[in-house]
C-alpha cells in the first residue's frame, strides 16, 4: 500500500513541476567492416514512445524487425525493473528478480558475470553512494520515471551492437525525517551492449555503462 501512495505522491509532485515521464506504450516483442551508424524513417516503434525504427547496415544484416526486438528486449528489461529489487545495492537484491537478467545473457557472459559480480549497466543499480544526507527508499518503488532514449545500432563484426541512454529516478529520503517526503536523484545510464542472435532471439555478449547523476530534487512531503 505504501508503495502505491508514494507513486502517487510522486506523479503529482513530478507533474507540478513540470517533470512528469512520459508514459510508454505497451510493448509487443517480437523476439525473433567499419561500424556503421542507422538512419531513421517516420514510423514508430512499438516499445519506446518517440523511437524510429533501424535502417543501414545493422537492419540490412540482421533484419530491421530482429534489430527492434533486441532494442525492445533491453527497454524492456529496464522497464519491468522499477518494479523489482534491481535498483538496490547487490547484496540486498532478490535472487528471483535476478533471474530476469541472467535470461538475457551468453553462456560466456554469465560465466563473467559470475566471476566478477558485476551487473551494472544490465540493472538500475548504481554501485556510487547516495548524496550525503539522504538514504534509499526504505521499500518501493525504489527508482521512478524511467525513460529509454533512441539507440543507435551498428555491427560489430558478426555482433550487433546498441548505444542509448537511460533516464530514471532513484527515490531518496533525508536521513533523521520521519515525515514521509520523498526526493528523486536523477540517474542517467549511457551503455553499450553486444548482442548475438540465439534461438531466433537475442542474448547479450558484452556491455559497458557510465552512470551520471543529477542533483536530488524533493517531490513529496
Amino acid at each position: 500500500m505504501r508503495g502505491a501512495v508514494l507513486g502517487a505522491a510522486l506523479v503529482v509532485a513530478l507533474a507540478a513541476c513540470g517533470g512528469e515521464p512520459e508514459q510508454r506504450a505497451e510493448p509487443e516483442p517480437t523476439p525473433s567492416a567499419g561500424p556503421a551508424t542507422t538512419e531513421a524513417v517516420d514510423e514508430p516503434l512499438p516499445c519506446v514512445p518517440g523511437a524510429e525504427p533501424f535502417t543501414g547496415p545493422a537492419a540490412d544484416e540482421f533484419g530491421a524487425e530482429q534489430v527492434m526486438a533486441a532494442y525492445c528486449m533491453l527497454a524492456d528489461l529496464a522497464f519491468a525493473q522499477e518494479r523489482t529489487s534491481l535498483a538496490l545495492p547487490v547484496p540486498e537484491q532478490d535472487e528471483r528478480d535476478l533471474r530476469s537478467v541472467r535470461a538475457v545473457l551468453t553462456t560466456s557472459a554469465l560465466e563473467r558475470w559470475r566471476e566478477r559480480a558485476d551487473v551494472d549497466g544490465l540493472t538500475l543499480h548504481d554501485v556510487r553512494r547516495v548524496p550525503r544526507g539522504y538514504q534509499r527508499a526504505d521499500d518501493g518503488p525504489f527508482v521512478y520515471g524511467t525513460t529509454v532514449g533512441p539507440a543507435t545500432a551498428r555491427l560489430e563484426g558478426d555482433a550487433l551492437s546498441l548505444s542509448f541512454a537511460l533516464e530514471t529516478g532513484l527515490v531518496l529520503e533525508e536521513r533523521g525525517d520521519d515525515t514521509g517526503r520523498h526526493s528523486l536523484l536523477p540517474v542517467t545510464r549511457d551503455a553499450t551492449y553486444v548482442l548475438v542472435p540465439v534461438g531466433g532471439g537475442w542474448k547479450v555478449a558484452d556491455w559497458e555503462a557510465k552512470f551520471t547523476h543529477g542533483p536530488v530534487r524533493l517531490v513529496s512531503g
